[in-house]
């Protein structure tokens, strides 16, 4: 009897113990295993209970200060979330945070995420797969402070100020050349409100997507006789970001660094076109293109990104090197 008395109290006393409460520390975003685009937040959610002081957050070996989260203006603004905006870089990138009560460690997260960069040729290595963010279990965590139940007229403005979306996605279109529909906050004309497990998938696929509102260049590109790879596959995102970038036509990348992407060995050859008496090829570069000085002289000037009567893609529905040469070259 005295022994199992003793017995029920010492399980009592473990019961008791195994219930104090543990500190609740996540790495939302970008979570454990995925890959981003963006270097543009690092969102950490602390718990309510019990509630956490500080924190310190190490990526790459890199410690930051100790973060003060513990005054009453901060938990006003933020509840129990810190939102960093951090720098990645390209690659693997290691994540690590320590959180803390009565300067004392009590509880640490880690995450391995991988970042593209502005890179539109990069692939991720097996084991990243890509962020989802609407799902019923992480629009949740943002609800408190976040409309996540948007209806029609909401999803419809077309200012920052009153569309949900832009609480949050506004930096995608921080570039000089922004896509229509995303500069004025029409981001349902591409994501699905309604889709399922996650909201806001896109409807259709990209060139699907594209040619609703491009059909004028997708007929164009019909009469075309060869058309460029990507344009063939319908891979537009490959060279375009659909929401805004620093190029025109919202290119990834200034247009020779997008096309040596793939076509390496023009540049690395250095004599694209012809050889010169001293040895050197036709310029891929320059501050004005002869045929339209208006513009830089780029592969653009010289071949369609998208297609072309002849194989090699020349502008103009030209197919012969002479009738291009002579654009520029009148003698």
């Amino acid at each position: 009897m005295r022994q199992g008395l003793l017995t029920a109290v010492i399980c009592c006393a473990l019961l008791g113990f195994g219930a104090v409460a543990v500190p609740a520390l996540e790495i939302v975003y970008p979570s454990h295993g995925v890959f981003v685009a963006r270097s543009d937040f690092l969102i950490i959610r602390g718990g309510k209970a019990p509630v956490l002081e500080a924190m310190t957050v190490t990526i790459n070996g890199a410690k930051s200060e100790l973060l003060d989260l513990s005054s009453p203006e901060y938990r006003a603004a933020f509840a129990d979330f810190l939102i960093l905006q951090p720098e990645w870089d390209k690659g693997k990138n290691a994540i690590s945070v320590d959180a803390y009560i009565g300067g004392k460690v009590v509880a640490n997260a880690v995450a391995d995420i991988y970042f593209l960069g502005n890179d539109p040729t990069a692939t991720t290595p097996k084991g990243y797969k890509p962020f989802v963010m609407h799902t019923p279990e992480k629009e949740g965590l943002c609800q408190p402070c976040h409309n996540m139940k948007p209806d029609k007229v909401q999803l419809s403005a077309e200012s920052a100020d009153k569309n949900p979306c832009a609480s949050c996605h506004k930096r995608l279109i921080d570039a000089p050349y922004v896509h229509g529909p995303a500069g004025v906050f029409q981001c349902v004309a591409c994501h699905d409100p309604a889709s399922k497990p996650a909201r806001y998938q896109i409807s259709k696929s990209p060139a699907e997507l594209c040619a609703e509102c491009h059909f004028d260049k997708v007929e164009a590109y019909k009469k075309n006789k060869f058309v460029h790879g990507p344009v063939g596959v319908g891979l537009c995102l490959l060279c375009h970001d659909p929401h805004a970038s620093s190029q025109p036509a919202q290119l990834l990348a200034p247009t020779n660094t997008l096309c040596a992407g793939c076509h390496d060995t023009v540049v690395k050859k250095g004599d694209h076109v012809v050889r010169g008496i001293f040895g050197q090829g036709h310029p891929l570069a320059a501050a004005v293109d002869p045929s339209d000085p208006g513009k830089s002289l780029t592969c653009g000037s010289c071949h369609d990104p998208h297609g072309g009567q002849g194989q090699a893609l020349f502008r103009r529905g030209l197919t012969s090197r002479m009738q291009l040469c002579s654009i520029c070259h009148k003698k």
